[in-house]
């Protein structure tokens, strides 16, 4: 069945009419009727501010008269807008790659950044990125009243939902990255991109739901070693806590008294954690590797600091961003960076993951690559526990078709 994408409204921001009328009429051919016309940034900013920024996708062009898009694409991320936006342009590729970056590093939510003329195709992978943005709730957006995330926790109103990595290639499922959901009365699913900034605002909070999500991973991993699954579990842990000495203590502790064996589960840390304290990080993942845990280097960009500091430390595991895996059979200087960031991990002798896989051709050219695991929604969207048991067996017949 075809995608709705009829209820989406869209605002094209584009000096030229011709140009926008293309684009309107491609918008038409996929059911979408709700579109708005800009032929400057400060027509955008109008049509943005009267409508309460409430776009699900603004197309910009790059070449304007007066401020031309990089301006544009700064005015939009100024304002906190947390609809998509997708780059349409003439320029030369790695000036639209460029553009797309720069948005990304400003907040926007990126879904396309692409050549002119826009045909069906590209627009369909732009309104599925779309979609998902849209799906998503947005710190900004949310509202909640003091203590309300408090009393979710201790009311058990959270869960974990497990995301499975899969080795590239044999298909097996070798484990799964648990990340906190809440299904909230008024505001619907929460993930963990909402929770972990509300949570971080109270350091006892945080503790305490850092403590409860590896409490649930871990008890949800002994379950499924008990059942003969050899499945592992990962945790990303906010930075906040990841200063804290006495953490591989706490999940030693909570292992134990699962009977888990340190092995099976793996500790994640961003890559924009690293700065916070090196000493600390070092004394921290040194600790947890010398009680048998794994520890992955998470959202791996390849920033020179981040590679400095990578060697300094006994990581296993090198996941590498979504911003670069996702599209990367697609865009040179994105496999550029999948390439370097593989190289890394081949030579410092680490595991490879490569994040936030969409689509058949990505995963290909990682395979190609020798990326050893691959996670994403082309395999699997997060899921509560109970899915991911439904899930499982049919993938494992799946595989075996293959």
């Amino acid at each position: 069945m075809a995608a709705d994408y009829s209820n989406l409204s869209v605002l094209v921001i584009d000096d030229q009419a011709v140009a926008r009328q293309w684009v309107r009429g491609v918008l038409g051919t996929l059911g979408i009727e709700r579109v708005v016309e800009a032929k400057s940034s400060r027509e955008a900013l109008q049509a943005v501010t009267e409508r309460g920024a409430r776009f699900d996708l603004i197309l910009v062009d790059l070449r304007m008269p007066g401020k031309d898009g990089i301006e544009t694409i700064r005015m939009l991320a100024s304002m906190g807008l947390q609809c998509a936006i997708a780059i349409l342009s003439i320029e030369d590729e790695r000036v639209i790659e460029s553009a797309g970056l720069l948005a990304t590093l400003r907040g926007l939510n990126l879904v396309g950044a692409v050549s002119k003329p826009l045909n069906v195709e590209k627009l369909e992978l732009i309104l599925t990125r779309t979609t998902e943005v849209r799906g998503q709730k947005m710190p900004a957006t949310i509202d909640l009243a003091d203590g309300e995330l408090a009393g979710a926790l201790a009311g058990r109103e959270l869960e974990l939902h497990y995301q499975p990595k899969i080795q590239m290639l044999s298909g097996e499922c070798a484990g799964a990255e648990a990340t906190v959901h809440w299904m909230h009365p008024r505001h619907g699913l929460l993930d963990a991109g909402v929770i972990g900034p509300m949570a971080e605002r109270s350091p006892e909070l945080l503790k305490e739901l850092t403590t409860f999500t590896l409490h649930q991973a871990i008890t949800t991993c002994g379950r499924w070693h008990a059942d003969g699954r050899e499945i592992g579990v990962s945790v990303n842990v906010s930075p906040m806590v990841f200063d804290q000495l006495d953490l591989p203590d706490i999940i030693e502790t909570l292992a134990l008294e699962r009977n888990v064996l340190p092995g099976g589960i793996t500790i994640e840390v961003a890559e924009a954690t690293l700065p916070v304290s090196l000493a600390t990080m070092v004394d921290i993942v040194a600790r947890l590797r010398i009680k048998g845990f794994r520890v992955a280097l998470d959202e791996f960009t390849g920033r020179h600091s981040a590679v400095e500091q990578v060697l300094g430390m006994p990581f296993n595991e090198l996941k590498l961003d979504r911003a670069f895996v996702d599209g990367c059979s697609e865009t040179p200087s994105k496999r550029a960076v999948v390439e370097a960031g593989l190289a890394i991990a081949r030579s410092l002798k680490l595991s490879s993951v490569g994040v936030g896989m969409t689509k058949r051709p990505d995963w290909d050219l990682l395979a190609e690559l020798g990326c050893e695991f691959a996670q994403g929604p082309f395999i699997a969207r997060p899921m509560p526990e109970s899915g991911f048991d439904i899930w499982l067996p049919q993938w494992m017949m799946h595989k075996q078709r293959q």
